[in-house]
């Protein structure tokens, strides 16, 4: 089986610490998170329903709930009014755009974060998705989704966030593959903490700046 690189865009290594306490455990146990979602490949409304329903899926199994903003298509111009308002960590967004990454063409995604980790937006190249389709058999809206949940858990994870297994791998080989087919190629429990915790400490010093640092504080 064909191996194949995820994500390249990596900033500055995390500090966060590998693992967390009880008590912040406890802090972070509930998530609710907001994604614009840019489909300007045009990917075919029963794929991208299905790739939404693993991305949902995916991310709930880590305690984190998704509310997805339709933000267009080519066959759709009219986006959704908060497509626009994003802000981290609470607001993210991913574009689904119908090329190759200009890096190399196994590469399925891209994130874009700061030096201290934060960012809310990611790429997705559906051709090099399309592309690698004939080298396995895990249905394109399947595959998809994995690839829009591995963006997030970027976003949500801060930088250096690859893993040697589990969804968060750098590289997808038959292993995770044959995981993403049954369903259940998932972030690690350790990944699930971090990203809970790192959100909740991110949204309480968001709600600690003066309301005009607020609302511009995700651009």
């Amino acid at each position: 089986m064909k191996n194949t690189a995820l994500v390249l865009l990596i900033l500055a290594c995390s500090g966060l610490p590998q693992s967390i306490s009880a008590q912040e455990h406890a802090q972070s146990s509930a998530v609710s998170l907001t994604v614009s979602a840019f489909n300007d490949a045009g990917v075919e409304p029963s794929v991208w329903s299905q790739a939404q329903s693993r991305a949902t899926e995916i991310m709930q199994r880590s305690g984190i709930s998704l509310t997805w903003l339709d933000c267009g298509s080519p066959a759709n111009l009219k986006p959704d009014s908060n497509c626009s308002s994003l802000s981290y960590p609470t607001h993210l967004s991913v574009r689904v755009v119908p090329k190759l990454s200009p890096v190399r063409g196994d590469i399925f995604g891209q994130s874009f974060q700061n030096t201290a980790g934060e960012g809310n937006y990611a790429l997705v190249y559906y051709a090099g998705i399309n592309a690698f389709r004939g080298a396995t058999t895990v249905p394109t809206g399947e595959l998809l989704g994995c690839v829009i949940a591995h963006e997030l858990g970027h976003l949500l994870l801060g930088t250096a966030s690859h893993s040697p297994t589990g969804l968060m791998s750098a590289v997808w080989q038959d292993l995770q593959l044959q995981q993403a087919l049954r369903g259940d190629l998932l972030f690690t429990g350790d990944e699930g903490e971090r990203m809970r915790f790192r959100f909740a400490a991110a949204t309480a010093r968001l709600r600690e700046l003066p309301e005009q640092q607020r609302s511009i504080s995700g651009k």
